[in-house]
């Protein structure tokens, strides 16, 4: 294992990367969300914070919210070859408004990472085991059952900035743009169900659609397949890929 440097910490802040603890009560260590004790209450000041309707819309914009860890791990696998340690116990969500808005970031104990080694393939497909399987699905299985919601959306949340990490923040580096489209290819195309969770299909392909052209907005959207329920929240809005506003333009 080996330590980011400085200026490799620097970057991964524009991805919600803490450096110091919030001090907040929505500031948790991140295994308190493995714990079925813990999660009821923590929705509960979710639900409290964000104007949540429901404990289903505290938890979908959680996850939502959640989905910036995925991110700051794809990038330093992509753009540098450093498997993240994101073992529980290492990691801590902070939570941090700017300018009203709910805005959580993550906070490592040890910024350490596992170089790729000779073999890269092998090493990526460990990657994404570790952050998937043994990561993210625990996290959502463990909220899915205390808030009665399905991991379809839940998992549309996380796809979400998996799709926007690798067809625009990685692509605008023409320098990473070749491997991150071979990276993205093999999440999306090649990752067999079980580096998920077990499952018999990737969760994540489901979901990669073709996008469509919006004249109100004057841009390409992917519509989403699931509502993530944001427009229950105080803000009232919609998101810019929410499936009922596609269906209206």
């Amino acid at each position: 294992m080996m330590n980011l440097t400085e200026k490799q910490a620097e970057a991964l802040k524009a991805f919600r990367l803490a450096a110091d603890h919030e001090c907040s009560p929505l500031s948790i260590e991140v295994s308190d969300l493995l714990d079925p004790r813990n999660v009821g209450g923590y929705l509960d000041k979710v639900k409290q914070q964000i104007g949540a309707k429901d404990e289903k819309t505290a938890a979908s914009i959680l996850v939502k919210r959640y989905a910036f860890l995925p991110v700051i791990y794809l990038y330093s696998m992509t753009a540098w070859d450093t498997k993240l340690d994101i073992s529980f116990e290492n990691l801590f969500f902070e939570s941090i408004d700017k300018n009203g808005v709910w805005l959580p970031g993550f906070r490592f104990n040890k910024l350490l990472g596992e170089g790729a080694g000779e073999n890269r393939d092998q090493w990526r497909e460990k990657a994404v085991r570790t952050l998937f399987s043994d990561h993210v699905f625990p996290i959502l299985d463990c909220i899915a059952k205390e808030a009665k919601i399905s991991k379809l959306i839940l998992w549309e949340n996380i796809a979400i900035y998996v799709f926007w990490l690798y067809e625009k923040i990685l692509l605008e580096d023409p320098l990473l743009a070749e491997k991150a489209a071979e990276d993205f290819h093999f999440i999306i195309e090649e990752a067999s169900g079980n580096l998920f969770g077990g499952y018999n299909a990737n969760p994540l392909k489901r979901y990669h659609n073709e996008k469509i052209f919006v004249e109100s907005t004057g841009k390409l959207i992917r519509p989403r397949k699931t509502c993530c329920f944001s427009y229950l929240t105080n803000s009232g809005k919609r998101c810019g890929s929410c499936p009922q506003v596609c269906k209206i333009v």
